[in-house]
């Protein structure tokens, strides 16, 4: 018999991979050949060029490293490659995750002979939209003709509290994976669970913790030893002894969980020494020592994640641990620590290694089998078109629908019965008459603990049993999720630096908005270089560039049937599915055209020399902040500047860099970290900065007024007012950067102002002439300041406006807003 629901569900590890089954109300994880429940995320191409999948390939990574790849999970989305040297084959990320998900999916072939056609995979939660579009690609390439996504945090949370009698309590997810982190603040009530807050870091998790120790142990200790002085992860003569180093750093890690040390015997081949052996003792103190800023970071995450929320530990009833790293003994120990930890009673009943893969089942419980198509009952002359939720928290749930039979068929006096003959005693929900086109709805009566299975009886007028189809439906009594939270606010990236905002943070999924934006440049059809260009970003800052770029949204000259001048209307509709899937329509109303799909998703190829580059200017930075910090003695700046010191965050950067030749993750992991230093920086400058802040609102709001008297019309006064009642509510909440938000808004309020009598168009003009010497045409760009000229001296606004746009259109980017200075 076909499932009517999806039931399998995928936990796509960045170190190991498990694929579970939900069986009425147990789940069981399944195990390969060699009795494991987990496979490794590893791919292997032997020299017949066949892939191999799991413990045979990780095996590999030591003897052969050129053509044995693992850990891709963390390029998702990314143009990076992996490059079969024997064979010179090129595999994306997307397709050596898809490798794994096929053999999962042979795993249960052989334990059950089922094909498996669809599961729900899970994703961190921190996952950006470019990681979740490739796992999706992952999962097609695998053949699985369904794959919802699933934040991992959330499927611990569903494992844990599926047959759980808790209730209006609040869990904190702490999953620490193989290569990220996430935590998410859970709450369950009235048999939901909901997700109320989340943070986490792509690039934090056990491997780092395996890198460090190979960086700050194991290399300096073989270069001393061995006088072997470039030896390290920069140097591709290396590659394969620090792929067996890397090995040993995690081996180690595991055994002193139950050890206070570690010896190690590798086998290395050097210059001059091919059979070399390394011999180092590692202890448990080492390894606390090395990890200490990697969990201190997610301990700050944890933090942040409360309070944004308002949220004490103490109203925390459990801390879910996840993941492998989880096992640490240390971790356990500082997690539990009220003081330098979060003070959480810890639950790791569940298997932090199954956890995600456990919960992923008894979600796919709750999705109806759209892949499968099942056979018709045999003599079935009637179809059942059913509305019901397969789990659920209700003993009395509600099933309704239609029966449909022949065209000709009136089922006036035709009858539908619910029967579970398994329940004690035996439960019947009563003949339910028809209406004449077919339709009902009833309540059934379901036990707790266990499938229940409600067989149907259909009877015509006569009281003539008649077969459907189905004949059956399943419920099983259980908590369920709300909608899935959207993580990261997404947006567009504008010309002034700020994000126009579609969907914020929180928002449940599915979710679809439409918005109008304003081409900054003229597109001329048939010129190649000429395209409509609009960076879609993610993140939660109001200022774009402290944001993650995840794709472009382009419209090309080759696809407008005409020219589509500066500053004209683009109708941008994003819809975003429960798996933050995005597909994007664009309407340019001068065109009367759609454009489908017309983004972009994934990120740009790190420049590693870039990010060098920046970190030397935040360097700079970070001296100068933390001078004023001293001599301002502010609270807020202290501690950043504490945090940053604390969880080094200047030198992981440096030692990604470092690595960045060989490792393109680890390229990636810099130029987050450095991310996370900005953000840190940013907290400082604002918490030194904040009193001119709050004197600059002062000023403004006066200025405001001012021109409010001389310039305003009616109506105008309501607007300045609410604009000064949302700054005082930001300097009271002191929070830059909403109070920088509401001062741009009064400014916009203020520009219109100034617009509707003409002088913000002169203002235009006036600073456009002096970036004349950078617009590309400067034969054309001086006969429109001429016609420029003759529109100020003839007050003609929109003569001058029209003339903007043109000069604006002729430089290579978007140019600044005018010194405003003399009127705000």
């Amino acid at each position: 018999m076909a499932r009517t629901t999806i039931d399998f569900g995928i936990d796509l590890g960045t170190t190991n991979s498990e694929i579970a089954v939900l069986r009425g109300t147990e789940v069981e994880v399944f195990k390969d050949n060699e009795g494991f429940e987990f496979t490794p995320s590893a791919v292997w191409m032997d020299p017949k060029n066949r892939l191999w999948v799991g413990r045979q390939a990780r095996e590999k990574l030591e003897d052969d490293p050129q053509n044995a790849f693992c850990e891709f999970k963390l390029q998702m989305g990314t143009p990076e490659e992996k490059v079969f040297q024997r064979s010179g084959r090129r595999m994306s990320p997307e397709m050596l995750s898809a490798e794994v998900l096929k053999e999962l999916r042979s795993v249960v072939k052989h334990r059950t002979g089922e094909d498996v056609e669809g599961a729900v995979i899970t994703v961190p939660a921190a996952f950006e939209l470019p990681q979740s579009d490739a796992t999706n690609k992952a999962a097609q390439l695998a053949g699985l003709k369904q794959s919802p996504l699933l934040q991992e945090p959330v499927a611990a949370a569903l494992a844990y509290g599926f047959q759980s009698l808790s209730d209006r309590v609040f869990w904190l997810v702490y999953d620490f994976g193989g290569g990220t982190f996430d935590a998410a603040v859970i709450q369950v009530r009235d048999g939901v669970i909901q997700v109320v807050n989340h943070g986490g870091d792509n690039h934090l998790g056990g491997k780092l913790i395996d890198w460090a120790l190979v960086d700050e142990l194991f290399i300096p200790a073989v270069r001393r030893e061995f006088g072997v002085r470039d030896f390290g992860r920069a140097n591709p003569l290396y590659t394969a002894a620090i792929a067996k180093l890397k090995l040993e750093a995690e081996k180690a890690k595991v055994k002193l969980s139950a050890r206070e040390s570690v010896e190690l015997s590798v086998g290395l081949s050097l210059p001059g020494n091919p059979q070399a052996t390394f011999d180092f003792e590692i202890k448990r103190a080492d390894l606390e020592r090395i990890a200490e800023p990697f969990i201190l970071r997610s301990v700050n995450i944890c933090r942040k994640v409360l309070s944004d929320k308002r949220l004490a530990a103490s109203a925390i009833e459990r801390l879910i641990l996840v993941g492998g790293p989880t096992l640490m003994p240390y971790l356990r120990s500082r997690l539990a620590d009220a003081v330098h930890g979060l003070g959480i009673q810890l639950e790791a009943k569940v298997d932090p290694l199954t956890v995600v893969a456990r919960g992923a089942a008894v979600f796919a419980g709750t999705q109806r089998n759209k892949s499968a198509s099942a056979p018709i009952a045999s003599g079935a002359q009637y179809t059942l078109e059913l509305e019901y939720k397969p789990i659920g928290p209700d003993t009395e749930p509600v099933v309704g629908g239609r029966v449909v039979g022949k065209a000709s068929d009136v089922l006036t006096g035709y009858t539908i019965e619910f029967v579970n003959t398994d329940a004690r005693p035996p439960w019947k929900s009563g003949k339910i008459g028809l209406a004449p086109t077919g339709t009902f709805v009833t309540n059934l009566w379901a036990e707790r603990g266990r499938a229940n299975k409600f067989e149907i009886v259909l009877c015509d007028a006569t009281g003539r049993k008649l077969p459907t189809d189905p004949s059956a439906i399943p419920y099983t009594v259980g908590m369920v999720i709300t909608e899935q939270p959207l993580i990261h606010s997404v947006g567009v990236a504008t010309a002034s630096n700020e994000v126009k905002q579609f969907f914020e943070k929180g928002a449940p999924l599915p979710a679809r908005k439409r918005d109008v934006l304003k081409t900054a440049f003229a597109v001329s059809r048939g010129n190649a270089g000429d395209v409509i260009r609009i960076p879609v970003v993610e993140g939660d800052s109001p200022r774009a560039d402290r944001n993650r770029r995840i794709g472009v949204l382009e419209i090309k000259a080759h696809q407008v049937k005409r020219d589509v001048p500066a500053g004209s209307d683009v109708e941008v509709t994003l819809d975003m599915d429960e798996s933050r899937l995005l597909r994007v329509k664009a309407y340019v109303p001068v065109l009367d055209e759609d454009f489908e799909d017309v983004i972009t998703l994934g990120y740009e190829k790190t420049d590693a020399a870039e990010v060098a580059k920046a970190l030397e200017a935040e360097k700079r930075r970070l001296e100068d902040v933390r001078k004023k910090a001293e001599a301002t003695d502010d609270d807020d700046a202290t501690e950043a500047i504490a945090r940053i010191d604390a969880e080094r965050m200047v030198f992981q950067v440096e030692g990604g860099l470092v690595a960045a030749s060989g490792d393109p993750d680890a390229a990636q992991k810099a130029r987050n970290r450095l991310g996370d230093l900005r953000a840190a920086l940013d907290q400082v400058e604002d918490a030194v900065e904040w009193p001119a802040m709050v004197a600059e609102a002062d000023r403004m709001t006066s200025a405001a007024r001012e021109v409010l008297k001389e310039h305003g019309e009616r109506g105008d006064l309501g607007a300045i007012e609410a604009h000064e009642a949302e700054i005082k509510a930001a300097v009271q909440a002191k929070d830059p950067d909403i109070l920088r938000r509401r001062l741009d808004e009064l400014r916009g309020t203020v520009f219109r102002i100034l617009d509707r009598k003409g002088i913000m168009q002169v203002m235009w003009f006036r600073n456009l002439l002096g970036m004349i010497d950078q617009m590309r045409d400067r034969s054309l760009a001086e006969q429109l300041v001429a016609r420029g000229r003759r529109a100020m001296d003839g007050n003609d606004v929109e003569g001058m406006r029209a003339v903007n746009r043109q000069l604006a259109g002729l430089l290579p980017t978007a140019p600044p807003p005018p010194d405003l200075s003399t009127v705000l």
